[in-house]
């Protein structure tokens, strides 16, 4: 391989002229060499051995070829690499020992190495680190993964949890590996970094992309900073991402905006590949609420195995579990998820309680999370929407006494933009609210049907039921039945009763857990956010478990 670079410091015109840059200037060389300055050109960046390429050609032409090379060495048109430090190899190692030999900067004791993510190759790795430091590009189906450098047991560990995701096995084109391995030896010269935030994939469109944590990883110390909604949709990637792909596509747009995701599990307790729709005022609340369904699915969906316990109580992996152990634990709990249990609290006075796996991680049969399964920015955000969507699928379709909503000109702002925003469907239209609910609960019903919706308080359970009946009559009219709320059931007759809107303060959080617990004393509340690439995007996640 080719120990000398060559340096755009010479140019050949449309007749063969050929101009340098010496130490004293610029020159122009005999058209006579410009054949030879070519041709070696050539073989330093085939990275051929100029030595070797001119004995090749005979003595005499040999000679003149070195002649050209040292030449060319003296007027700075090539120049020769430096000690590429303490670097050893394992796997394939043409494209990295290339990318190292044009590395500018020494590199620090390292080993590199290159293969298919799925062979036996990455043993030497570990065998040949040790306890040193490594690095490594994992070829897969039209990609590349660049892992590390990091400590090799840290490296082992990603590898073994990239093996767990939904990266297929094959390999890219030549021209990412050659990329790749640039990557890798650029980030061994620039030191130590986070392995996990550092993790880049390479595709054959030439596009990089950072990688999330492993749900196995712990959670990074120090605060969450900046706002919420560029964290949010910071969580969009298309290759490693727990939301690969958003867009509006052929999704009708008025009055509500919609939004659709596709979410994809990375290390799920069931396989995940799904797409969620959500609605908003505008775009950026239409992807907002998007998002944060696609991770309180995603989570839903995941299994932190270091949490769960076995019938006995005992832990089914410790804390300090390697990849393999956790990987054959998930496997395990995957095989029976009802004889595995996972801590929770219960709704009804926060005691310390144990729930089955199966419940636990239940997906529902809708396209979105489950009732009960929320993400926010904080704990109790999340908790409250998820006390809310239980209550709401409760109220959906019942049968007890409403009043309809009177006195349309003192209501809110917002709810009687909704209502006039609904009767532009449906003149007929009208308002409710379910008067003995023990939250405040509204009703919105129109020719095709009644969106239920429950609050912490009148205006907000009205506001929110009116944008559920907007949106089902925006798409019905469409014809898009599969978009239909989850709290649209058949129309009700208008209610002789008439009453105002109920004014007062927030409902409290306990008040919310008291209501689900009147109704089931046994309710429970999962922490779902065990997920470092959540944590550090700041997203809470909770899943209320309810018979």
């Amino acid at each position: 391989m080719s120990t000398i670079e060559r340096l755009n410091t010479y140019t050949i015109d449309h007749e063969g002229r050929t101009y340098g840059l010496s130490e004293s200037g610029p020159l122009e060389l005999s058209t006579g060499l410009s054949a030879w300055i070519r041709m070696v050109s050539a073989w330093i960046e085939q990275g051929r051995d100029v030595e070797q390429a001119a004995g090749a050609l005979g003595d005499a032409h040999a000679a003149q070829a070195r002649r050209v090379r040292d030449a060319m060495l003296s007027v700075g048109a090539l120049r020769r690499f430096g000690d590429p430090g303490e670097v050893a190899y394992a796997g394939e190692r043409d494209d990295l020992a290339r990318a190292v030999q044009r590395s500018a900067v020494p590199l620090p004791a390292v080993l590199l190495g290159a293969g298919p993510l799925f062979g036996d190759w990455f043993d030497e790795v570990r065998a040949a680190a040790g306890a040193g430091r490594a690095g490594v590009v994992l070829l897969t189906e039209r990609a590349a993964v660049v892992a590390g450098p990091m400590d090799a047991g840290q490296l082992a560990e990603v590898v073994t949890a990239l093996r767990c995701g939904d990266l297929r096995d094959g390999r890219p084109g030549p021209d990412v590996v050659r990329t790749a391995a640039a990557q890798l030896v650029r980030r061994a010269a620039l030191g130590a970094g986070d392995p996990w935030s550092g993790l880049m994939v390479t595709r054959e469109e030439t596009t990089t992309w950072r990688a999330l944590p492993h749900p196995w990883r712990p959670a990074p110390a120090g605060e969450v900073t900046g706002p919420f909604d560029e964290r949010v949709m910071a969580a969009v990637d298309p290759v490693h991402g727990v939301v690969r792909e958003i867009g509006e596509d052929d999704l009708p747009q008025v009055p509500r905006h919609l939004t659709r995701a596709r979410v994809v599990g990375r290390a799920p307790l069931r396989p995940l590949d799904a797409e969620i729709v959500a609605d908003g005022a505008d775009y950026a609340e239409a992807r907002r609420r998007a998002v944060l369904d696609a991770f309180a699915l995603h989570l839903e969906s995941a299994l932190d195995p270091r949490a769960v316990t076995d019938a006995a109580g005992e832990p089914v992996a410790a804390p300090g579990a390697g990849p393999d152990t956790l990987r054959a634990a998930t496997d395990r709990i995957a095989a029976a998820p009802g004889q595995y249990l996972v801590p929770g609290r219960r709704v009804a006075d926060d005691a310390p309680v144990l729930v089955a796996v199966d419940r636990a991680r239940h997906r529902g049969d809708g396209a979105g999370p489950a009732p009960g399964t929320a993400a926010a920015e904080t704990r109790d955000d999340a908790l409250a929407t998820a006390l809310l969507g239980v209550l709401e699928c409760r109220a959906a379709g019942g049968t007890g006494p409403l009043a309809r909503v009177v006195d349309e000109e003192h209501l809110p702002a917002g709810v009687r933009a909704a209502l006039e925003q609904l009767r532009l469907s449906d003149r007929e239209a009208w308002l409710g609210v379910v008067p003995d609910a023990g939250v405040p609960t509204a009703v919105a019903t129109s020719r095709h049907g009644t969106a239920y919706a429950c609050g912490v308080t009148h205006a907000a359970a009205a506001t929110r039921a009116l944008e559920q009946a907007v949106l089902a009559e925006q798409v019905l009219l469409h014809g898009r039945t599969d978009l239909v709320p989850r709290n649209w059931s058949a129309p009700v007759p208008r209610p002789g009763r008439a009453a105002g809107l109920p004014a007062g303060a927030a409902v409290p959080l306990a008040e919310l857990r008291r209501a689900v617990a009147l109704h089931a004393p046994d309710a429970a509340v999962v922490d779902l956010d065990h997920d470092p690439g959540v944590v550090r995007l700041g997203i809470s996640a909770v899943k209320v478990v309810v018979d």
